[in-house]
């Protein structure tokens, strides 16, 4: 209490008799008063001398002397918090009147008794009582808290659109690379099959040569039999007696020589023509390939040079490090039909990428038949199932405004005969999309309608981190995100509800 008291005192003394607030430019005057140095100035503005308001002695005003440490005091009192002035539990009072504070000052934002409302200071301002003004400001709070929340729920929804364009970037970079991988094996498994054509086509002829070979030996030798026969027949005459020489030995004669030898062709012009075929077919790849080659050793340069130029230090050491750890990453492969999951009324194509349905009916028959989790929809299972990392298919539909079709994932069990939706490891995340609207569900429970006309759907799995993500593979935009975990493996999965209906996935 004695320190309020003492507070209370020194706020006394450093008020100005003439405003009745807190000092400013304090200046002492020659009786010894305190006054605002503009506060005495205005007291008898047209004459040199003028009466202290307080004792009324004649003072000069060029001897007005600045007080430093009276401004000092004063400015150290503003500083203190109103609480420090005043007794804990008593009400409010004006720290210069002592008077109960009613208004607020708008301009400067204090609190005002009655006595300094109608000073000189706050005369000219804009004043209110507390509680009006209170309620004034609580409406402005109320109001900018209403905005606040607002933006709260604008950066929420920005930061939940800008978590699934990032999303659908990672499963864009992800099919462009399963596409790189796709690309390049059908071009290593055309080099394999020309290579292995050229291969088998050279060991034909080879196989032709060493036939032809044996046939052209033969022939040869048959002849120089004959030939030596007739040489030791001709050698034979000649030791016999004359008269067994001389008879025939005209006929013997001519038939030496008439002997003449027939010479076979080493190789036949038709295998001559193979091989000519097959070197031509080489040198016209070997040509391609040089071509292609030069062509992308020079492109694959620029690409790479333009690449890096374009990062700094710090994201070219990033890359190298990741070029160094990728071969450790793993890879998806693209997503194949199979038909051992496809209900009976769906026809699978040959390469496993196109599932139609083109009546329905026969599955029907089957009156012990139960229906699938899906049902109405005919539903196929993908393959291959995904236990880790990540996956990411399109498809295809074929929409129009009758149309319904579902695509996502679920687990093997949800899938099977005995399938049962309340099961926790039985699980469906899947968009059933129709025209210009699509619907998220799981375990057949269906969530908030999405405004969207699909043509080609994106899935993308990240199995560690738990999400699927639905967007449009067309505009790229994205749809819908399932934040769970995974318990097993978990499978592709399209269904068709109309007959003459396809889905086709690539790549």
């Amino acid at each position: 209490m004695a320190g309020l008291h003492m507070t209370a005192q020194m706020l006394e003394d450093v008020t100005c008799a003439i405003c009745l607030d807190v000092l400013r430019d304090p200046v002492t005057i020659d009786c010894g008063h305190n006054f605002c140095l503009q506060c005495i100035s205005q007291v008898g503005k047209t004459s040199e001398t003028i009466q202290c308001p307080l004792c009324q002695l004649s003072v000069n005003k060029n001897t007005f002397r600045p007080n430093k440490l009276l401004a000092s005091l004063a400015e150290k009192i503003q500083a203190m918090d109103p609480a420090e002035t005043q007794p804990e539990g008593e009400e409010r009072r004006c720290q210069r009147h002592k008077e109960k504070l009613h208004y607020f000052c708008e301009e400067d934002g204090e609190f005002l008794c009655a006595v300094c409302r109608k000073s000189q200071v706050h005369r000219s301002h804009h004043v209110t009582l507390m509680d009006e003004a209170a309620q004034n400001y609580k409406v402005q709070i109320e109001s900018q808290a209403q905005d606040l929340q607002q933006k709260d729920k604008e950066i929420i929804e920005e930061k939940k659109q800008g978590e699934g364009a990032i999303l659908v970037f990672r499963a864009q970079v992800q099919l462009e690379k399963l596409k790189i991988r796709e690309e390049f094996k059908y071009v290593r498994q055309r080099l394999d099959e020309e290579e292995s054509f050229l291969l088998s086509r050279l060991h034909w002829l080879e196989l032709q040569g060493a036939e032809q070979m044996g046939q052209y030996v033969s022939v040869i030798e048959k002849q120089l039999t004959s030939l030596r026969e007739l040489t030791e027949s001709l050698k034979s005459r000649m030791e016999v007696p004359s008269m067994e020489l001389l008879k025939d030995v005209k006929g013997v004669l001519s038939r030496s020589k008439e002997l003449q030898f027939f010479k076979p062709t080493p190789v036949p012009v038709d295998l001559e023509r193979e091989i000519s075929k097959a070197k031509a077919r080489l040198e016209s790849i070997t040509e391609s390939l040089k071509e292609f080659k030069d062509n992308l050793k020079d492109e694959w340069k620029k690409d790479k040079s333009t690449f890096l130029n374009n990062m700094n230090k710090e994201e070219i050491e990033h890359w190298s490090l990741s070029q160094k750890n990728k071969s450790e990453l793993p890879s998806s492969v693209p997503v194949t039909l199979d038909t051992a999951s496809a209900d009976p009324d769906l026809t699978i194509s040959q390469d496993l990428k196109k599932v139609t349905l083109y009546m329905i009916g026969r599955a029907a028959l089957n009156k012990q038949a139960k229906p699938g989790p899906l049902h109405p929809f005919y539903t196929v299972r993908g393959s291959p199932g995904i236990s880790s990392g990540s996956q990411v298919w399109e498809a295809d539909i074929q929409l129009t405004c009758s149309r319904n079709y579902v695509v996502g994932v679920a687990t093997e069990s949800a899938l099977g005969p005995q399938s049962q939706s309340s099961s926790p490891r039985s699980c469906i995340w899947a968009l059933r999309v129709s025209s210009f609207i699509c619907q998220p569900f799981t375990n057949c429970n269906a969530l908030e309608y999405i405004r969207v006309h699909l043509q080609k759907v994106g899935v993308y799995v990240d199995y560690d981190c738990g999400r699927i993500v639905f967007y449009d593979a067309i505009t790229r935009k994205h749809i819908y995100t399932f934040h769970t975990s995974f318990d097993g493996q978990i499978f592709p999965i399209v269904g068709l509800k109309a007959a003459g209906t396809y889905i086709t996935l690539n790549p």
